[in-house]
């Protein structure tokens, strides 16, 4: 019920303020970590897991013309899974992982391009992103400082939308991202004796879910 309230909210807010568009997005990435030694002689590889996330864009279309329809900017709230993972050389059976959410803000822009001779009304989106996340919650890490991790991103993606009303839209992706997760110093040994300065990481997955909007 919570949920159709909310679609019919904004359908309607659509309808009002035509330029303003709100998607709707969840998603799941493989990630890729590339941890950074405190130590440079100590070596550690990373993890590839499979991470869920959702996405609420809220922003603004500016049009244009000719094959360019437009041009969004979009406030960008994420809640995304978290795992930390690092695998020990020569044994790759053993992983250690600790899990979290984050929660992170950002700005994304959207350059759309119409489909004119399509059988069903579609627009091609190619567009990036860029913020920053914050892990919010994670149970299993004990913390030595009060400072959370604090990961930039970036991601470039490629969105296809089906329009099956004026003002509604199907939406489906590829997403390629870049974090970085940050430590602060006192937080490096979340390992034990593996201290990590750095934890960058390359995401690439799928997304799927709603536009409401031009």
């Amino acid at each position: 019920m919570k949920k159709l309230v909310l679609i019919i909210f904004l359908v309607g807010f659509s309808r009002v303020f035509p330029a303003f568009e709100f998607d709707i997005l969840g998603q799941l990435v493989a990630s890729t970590s590339f941890p950074i030694t405190v130590l440079k002689t100590v070596k550690v590889n990373g993890s590839t897991e499979a991470e869920f996330g959702a996405s609420l864009q809220i922003g603004y279309q500016f049009p244009m013309t000719n094959s360019l329809k437009g041009v969004s900017v979009f406030c960008d709230i994420k809640v995304e899974q978290s795992i930390i993972g690092l695998t020990l050389p020569g044994n790759t059976k053993d992983t250690r992982k600790n899990s979290g959410l984050n929660l992170g803000v950002g700005l994304t822009s959207k350059f759309i391009f119409g489909s004119i001779n399509s059988l069903v009304p579609r627009d091609t989106i190619l567009g990036f992103g860029l913020g920053a996340k914050v892990l919010a919650f994670a149970p299993n890490i004990m913390f030595s400082s009060n400072i959370p991790f604090i990961t930039p991103y970036v991601d470039l993606f490629v969105e296809q939308r089906f329009f099956v009303s004026r003002k509604l839209a199907l939406v489906c992706g590829i997403i390629v991202g870049f974090d970085w997760m940050i430590f602060q110093q006192a937080d490096m040994g979340i390992f034990g004796g593996t201290y990590i300065s750095g934890y960058p990481s390359l995401n690439i997955g799928l997304s799927i879910g709603l536009h409401f909007g031009h």
